[in-house]
Parts: C-alpha cells; structure tokens; sequence
C-alpha cells in the first residue's frame, strides 16, 4: 500500500474516543522523534506497522518504532532520545497520566546485517515529514527472530502482500540466526499462514459471489447451445 501520509493517517491513527486526544498525538510525537534522528545526522529506519502501511495495508498504530544506527554508545544515545520525547509529551506518553500511551521504541543496531538494511530503507512523506520506512526484507527478519504474537501476525500479511523477497531473507536468516534455525521455521509458519488466508480469503469471496447470483440465471453458452439446437430442427 503506497501513498502520502494524508492518505493514511486517519487509518493509522486510532481515533475512537472524541474525548481521548491521545491517539491524535500520534502523528506530532513521530514527527518529533524522526525530525531529531535527521537532526543528528542518523541513519535510522521506521520499522512496525508504520512500515507495514508502505507494503500491505494500514492498522490502527499506537506505537512508534525504530531502528536506528546509534554508534558505539548506541544503548545510551537511544534512551536519551527516548527520554527527551516523552518528556515533551508526557501527557500523552506516561500510563499514569492517560488511559491508552502511545508508545516509542527507539533500538540500536546490534548486527551488521541490519546496519546493511538501514540503507535500504524507502524514504516516504509520513505524518509530513520525509521519512525512512523499513524494506519489506527489513521487516520479515526482524519478525522472524522474535516470539512476539502480533510479530507473526504482521510476517504473515507481509508475505501475503507479495512484496517481500522471500529468498533473500532466508539468505539473511542463514547469516545471523544463532537460535537452532528459530528464525526458518518462523518464516516457514508465516508463509503457511499467508497461503492459508490467502486461500481463505479466495474462498470468501466466490461464497459471496454464488450467493449474489440469480438462481435462474441461465449461463449464456447454454442459450446459444439451445438455440443452435433449435435452428438444427
């Protein structure tokens, strides 16, 4: 899914509550965070459902989250960043001070792998910002090493998209999965998933064509095949 931050932003952010501001703040802290990474010179990549939106489609976001490439003193740098943000925002950041916090996970790179991926990142105008959004290859390795819930979900759409390089990731996975091979049988999983809702989906939609159409509807190729019957005769 492509497009401007003005055709997504009322999809992603979730504004469900007239009197919850929070949600609408997203936009305005991701504009903050990534005007600071630019600031400084980072290269940096939105990864999550934000990045999602760019390859597939867009979701209800209420957490913001990047990597970036943060040098030597990256855990330092990252949390100072991190803190900085939230305390502009703290009304909207801070569970104890509203109901639904957006969050932000700012986290250095701890690969050369995924120092490579940074520069692949697609810059896009997002929230109003130009933006460096994760590579579909990007995103599927990074889900692929994690046992998140909400990880395989989103593995699973983007294989489903069709925009990922599929072969390329394993090749990335072989480089740097240390886990007894985790990182291939997650990906194995998230490409059965998406063959399995892409097969359902396919389903769905021919159920609710036969139900649309009119029983009495007679195919045309039988009216001609009656007709040149009867001319016979």
């Amino acid at each position: 899914m492509g497009g401007s931050s003005a055709d997504i932003e009322a999809l992603l952010v979730d504004i469900t509550d007239p009197d919850d501001p929070t949600p609408g703040m997203l936009p305005a802290i991701f504009r903050n965070i990534v005007c600071r990474l630019d600031a400084a010179s980072l290269t940096y990549a939105v990864l999550g459902r934000i990045a999602l939106t760019l390859h597939e489609q867009a979701r209800f976001v209420r957490n913001i989250e990047i990597d970036a490439d943060l040098g030597t003193d990256g855990g330092e740098r990252a949390a100072e960043l991190v803190r900085e943000t939230r305390t502009r925002f703290a009304t909207h950041m801070e569970s104890h001070l509203c109901k639904r916090p957006i969050g932000l996970t700012l986290r250095p790179c701890s690969y050369a792998t995924e120092t490579r991926l940074l520069g692949e990142a697609l810059t896009r105008p997002w929230f109003g910002v130009p933006t460096r959004l994760a590579s579909a290859e990007h995103l599927l390795w990074l889900w692929c090493r994690s046992e998140a819930l909400d990880h395989a979900v989103n593995a699973s759409a983007l294989v489903a998209g069709g925009t990922v390089d599929l072969h390329r990731v394993q090749g990335l996975m072989r480089k740097t999965d240390d886990i007894e091979e985790s990182g291939q049988q997650r990906l194995r999983l998230a490409i059965g998933e998406a063959v399995l809702s892409t097969m359902s989906s396919f389903s769905r939609h021919m159920a609710e064509r036969r139900v649309g159409l009119d029983p009495n509807r007679v195919p045309i190729w039988r009216l001609q095949k009656a007709e040149a019957e009867d001319g016979e005769r």
